[in-house]
């Protein structure tokens, strides 16, 4: 339980905050932007499979590229040992599950930002409002149902993210990177406990429910307070 709200709370801010930068990034006047905007989608559009066994030759004891470059920078004297140690074991499955995530929340914040009228922007800076107060006051309050919706994707996908997991590590070293969804799998088809692996899997039902309803009744509230919502 610790494993799975651990590595989707920590994956899922750092998914948005990189996403959102990124899509303010690709939503300004920068030469050569089409082809960055297909270009991130390269992470998101590789098979999880295929991404999951880079990461484990990236992260490996041995013959880590990450490890080569930093001996070589002068940084380390010794390889990092990625995958053995648990808690560099967590971070490492959290920067596979990050790459591969940010293109998804990036592009959906890219298509919310291209729907907030010019006009909003030029009479903020008439009022004198700097860069930030137009993120503030105009781009955060109008992109917020958008931020809503795509970060319970976010968490129902991270939650539940088997293939990166036991592709790269099997839930190891020693448990540290058991989800509960790898450990289901586990114990109910690797270990033939078909009931308590299938009770693993329904205990994860709540949690899921609880991030849909957080979501739903704040794009409720929000349309209260606009006075938008459904008589």
């Amino acid at each position: 339980m610790f494993n799975t709200l651990f590595y989707t709370i920590v994956a899922s801010i750092l998914k948005f905050f990189l996403g959102l930068w990124l899509a303010i990034l690709l939503n300004e006047r920068i030469p050569f932007k089409s082809f960055f905007r297909a270009a991130i989608l390269l992470p998101y559009i590789v098979p999880t499979a295929l991404s999951a066994i880079a990461f484990w030759w990236m992260f490996d004891a041995q013959f880590s590229v990450i490890s080569w470059v930093l001996t070589r920078m002068g940084l380390i004297h010794g390889y990092i040992d990625f995958l053995g140690d648990p808690w560099n074991a967590r971070f490492s499955v959290i920067a596979a599950n990050v790459w591969r995530g940010v293109p998804f929340v990036a592009i959906t914040l890219l298509a919310g930002l291209q729907t907030i009228s010019p006009s909003l922007y030029e009479a903020a800076a008439i009022d004198g409002a700097t860069g930030w107060h137009k993120f503030r006051y105009v781009t955060l309050p109008l992109l917020t149902p958008i931020i809503a919706v795509v970060m319970t994707f976010s968490v129902l996908f991270t939650f539940t993210d088997f293939q990166l997991i036991y592709v790269i590590t099997r839930g190891g070293p020693l448990n540290a990177t058991h989800l509960m969804a790898t450990l289901s799998f586990q114990r109910g088809i690797s270990g033939g406990a078909l009931g308590e692996g299938a009770a693993i899997a329904i205990a994860m039902v709540p949690f899921l429910l609880a991030s849909i309803m957080f979501s739903y009744f704040g794009l409720q509230r929000r349309a209260w307070q606009q006075g938008t919502e459904d008589k």
